[in-house]
């Protein structure tokens, strides 16, 4: 799994970006480069982080992940 382009667009907010650090217990930094990379099942596939996501910006799981 990964994220989507139309969900990378919406974290990628320092809003967004910060909320996810405090989530994976990281730096602002990890995360844009966890957004860049979009690894398959990486880090922001994690539940907590789509949660976060859902919560965040009101994006629905199909619309955050791709499969």
């Amino acid at each position: 799994m990964k994220l989507t382009a139309f969900a990378l667009s919406k974290v990628n907010t320092p809003k967004v970006r910060r909320e996810l650090a405090g989530v994976l217990r990281c730096t602002e930094q990890s995360i844009i480069r966890y957004i860049h990379k979009n690894e398959e099942n990486g880090p922001l596939t994690l539940l907590a982080v789509i949660e976060t996501i859902e919560e965040l910006t009101g994006l629905t799981v199909k619309k955050i992940i791709s499969r």
